[in-house]
């Protein structure tokens, strides 16, 4: 009558009942917890392949430190660019002797203070890519002074020399340029297609105000 009940499947302890089959679970869930500790260790990433992704991040690094890099350069040529173009007769010819003695020198300490400025990025270049840079700078050199002596000549020029290199622009393309042009480096190709646009847009610049000077 008061007595303990036999068939009790489990004794109570503080008031919370454990059943065998509880117990059993317990014992099975800290098993599976152990075994999955044990496997994500085995998964973790070898020395090899820590080596590997820190290579790769020190990749991109490398490659955003050549395009900063090359933005640069470009900056630094353009800026040239401009420096030239302001030292065409048409433009300085327009001033007073005296001021333009004075511009000349503002001009000729620019280019000073850019020329100090070094920016060297290379591009891995075969022999032939090498000769056909080469001729691609000489081609766009001439253009240059050609843009000092006759603007229009060497408008239509630049034209030419843009179609070749692939912009969309009403002008035939310049054979012998365009020749030359794929003989070079694909990133070179690039950034004489930049300078190109540069140089153009100079010229359109230096046409603008020679059509102005006219209406006056």
């Amino acid at each position: 009558m008061g007595g303990t009940n036999e068939n009790t499947p489990a004794a109570e302890a503080g008031g919370v009942e454990v059943t065998s089959v509880e117990t059993a679970q317990l014992v099975t869930d800290s098993l599976e917890l152990t075994v999955s500790v044990t496997q994500i260790s085995n998964i973790s990433p070898s020395p090899l392949e820590n080596i590997r992704e820190l290579l790769d991040e020190v990749e991109e690094q490398v490659e955003k430190v050549r395009v900063d890099a090359c933005q640069l350069q470009e900056e630094k040529e353009d800026i040239q660019t401009t420096l030239e173009m302001l030292m065409d007769p048409q433009i300085l010819g327009q001033l007073k002797e005296i001021d333009r003695e004075e511009m000349e020198a503002v001009i000729n300490r620019l280019s000073l203070r850019l020329n100090s400025v070094n920016v060297n990025v290379q591009t891995p270049r075969s022999h032939t890519q090498q000769e056909s840079l080469h001729q691609v700078n000489s081609a766009i050199d001439t253009l240059i002074i050609q843009i000092q002596t006759d603007t229009m000549q060497a408008s239509m020029k630049c034209r030419q020399y843009l179609s070749a290199a692939g912009t969309d622009i009403s002008a035939p393309s310049d054979v012998r340029f365009e020749a030359h042009l794929l003989g070079c480096a694909v990133e070179d190709q690039k950034n004489v297609k930049k300078r190109l646009l540069g140089l153009f847009d100079h010229i359109k610049a230096i046409a603008s105000e020679c059509i102005q000077e006219d209406d006056q």
